[in-house]
């Protein structure tokens, strides 16, 4: 019963992490274009700051996050759906 505890504690953890980096461009776009000072902030900042002012950088950066997300609850849904199956085998 231990091991199955702890790969449903991995399999949840990496849900939770896939929902923050699936939501995180969105806040990311929030913060950085909220406010214009902040923006000129964080362009003159140094790498990678500096190129979050150009349009295909923040393209990657969000295309990225929603990608690793994505990856992330995918694994987490395996996971589950692994444990379910060997559950179903030691039942049966």
């Amino acid at each position: 019963m231990g091991k199955y505890s702890l790969i449903k504690f991995i399999s949840e953890l990496l849900m939770g992490l896939g929902f923050i980096f699936t939501i995180s461009p969105i806040i990311l776009y929030c913060f950085i274009h909220g406010n214009y000072e902040r923006y000129i902030w964080i362009i003159n900042g140094p790498y990678p700051f500096s190129h979050f002012g150009s349009g295909p950088f923040q393209l990657f950066m969000y295309l990225s996050l929603l990608i690793v997300g994505a990856a992330l609850i995918v694994i987490s849904m395996m996971i589950k759906r692994v444990k379910k199956k060997s559950e179903n085998k030691q039942e049966g």
